[in-house]
């Protein structure tokens, strides 16, 4: 294996320290892109009007309501027992 100096060493930090921020600086360039593509598109659909809002949160619970009537268990129950038996298996566990 060839001797390998400290002037060696330093060449590689600093050209890793460039491959890190030319990866960074075009994850950036992504974003930015994004960005304007979801402004852009946001600005084309006109906002809900306040009284909507009101329409689709008493819609949600109507729903969650039915679901129950159904039988079936409604997502927020669901994960309060999957956290309570995450709590319990770990308190088992020590």
């Amino acid at each position: 294996m060839t001797n390998f100096t400290i002037l060696d060493g330093l060449v590689l930090m600093v050209v890793a320290m460039a491959t890190v921020f030319v990866v960074l600086l075009g994850l950036w360039g992504i974003l930015a892109i994004v960005k304007k593509l979801v402004e852009r598109q946001s600005t084309e659909r006109p906002a809900p009007a306040s009284n909507n809002q009101a329409e689709v949160t008493i819609n949600q619970e109507k729903s969650s309501e039915e679901q129950a009537e159904d039988g079936t268990i409604p997502p927020e129950k669901v994960a309060l027992i999957m956290s309570l038996l995450v709590d319990k298996s770990k308190r088992n566990n020590k």
